[in-house]
């Protein structure tokens, strides 16, 4: 019986292996460039997302101070009335 020996050398002679390297590294060049792509698209979001949060805080902020400003401007406002219905009274 005839001993068979496969060496890369022999492989590397086979029809089609070339091409066929050739084909795979270019597909993982494609993939590369790929993921590279969603790295940046996935970056521009998250960055996206932070300043979004950062608007939402600073409106909530703004709204939480104009809160305070008419619930100020209510109190003052009832005060006065009430002293001036006071003085209706007093006269």
């Amino acid at each position: 019986m005839a001993e068979t020996k496969s060496t890369a050398s022999q492989v590397q002679q086979l029809p089609g292996v070339e091409q066929w390297k050739k084909a795979m590294d270019d597909q993982n060049t494609r993939m590369s460039t790929m993921f590279d792509e969603l790295g940046k698209a996935h970056s521009k979001w998250i960055e996206y997302g932070n300043t979004q949060i950062d608007e939402m805080a600073e409106l909530m902020k703004t709204q939480f101070n104009y809160m305070n400003e008419l619930a100020t401007s209510a109190r003052k406002l009832s005060v006065e009335s009430s002293k001036k219905a006071m003085e209706l009274f007093v006269r």
